[in-house]
């Protein structure tokens, strides 16, 4: 009997010991977030050539088609506001076509720009002014994941040429349309 005792005893503690779990005490596994949504990034370019019409609306002098490209190069998304064509003198603007978010959302709505999308569109303006020395394009966003506000500027050498056709233009339905 004396020799099952320390046995016994060793093995009590032994058991004992294997219960207490090895003193792992370890945080729990936390589950791993998503990487954040980034935050929008617009470029835009010229699509083709710019067309100058005759208008046939009497309060337009002649139209200006304008084709565009819209790529969104970060992930995010964004809210297309507005697209703003003027004409500049000397450094002073002397006529400015702009259409808004209310035309841009007409039905098909052009205004949410997706994660990567690249997607044509075609605009036409109405203007007065010959006298002009410069023209700029500003395309108008608003960064779905912040609010945040910004512009992207459309560079007028990225169009590949000016056509001037004879065939008269009256202004398309909220003043766009879109590039098939």
């Amino acid at each position: 009997m004396q020799r099952s005792t320390p046995f016994a005893l060793v093995l009590s503690l032994i058991v004992t010991l294997a219960a207490c779990g090895g003193g792992g005490g370890g945080s729990p596994t936390t589950p791993s977030t998503p990487p954040p949504t980034p935050a929008a990034a617009i470029e835009a370019n010229g699509d083709g050539l710019l067309v100058l019409h005759p208008s046939l609306t009497p309060s337009w002098s002649y139209k200006l088609y304008v084709p565009i490209k819209i790529r969104e190069t970060s992930g995010g998304t964004a809210t297309w506001n507005f697209a703003r064509v003027s004409l500049w003198r000397n450094g002073a603007e002397v006529e400015r076509g702009e259409i808004g978010s209310n035309i841009l959302a007409q039905p098909p709505d052009w205004t949410s720009i997706a994660a990567r999308q690249n997607t044509s569109y075609a605009l036409v303006y109405g203007f007065n002014s010959n006298d002009f020395d410069r023209v700029t394009m500003v395309l108008g966003f608003s960064d779905k994941k912040d609010g945040r506000q910004f512009t992207s500027e459309v560079p007028w050498t990225s169009f590949s040429g000016v056509d001037i056709s004879i065939v008269p233009m009256s202004r398309p339905a909220q003043n766009v349309e879109r590039m098939e």
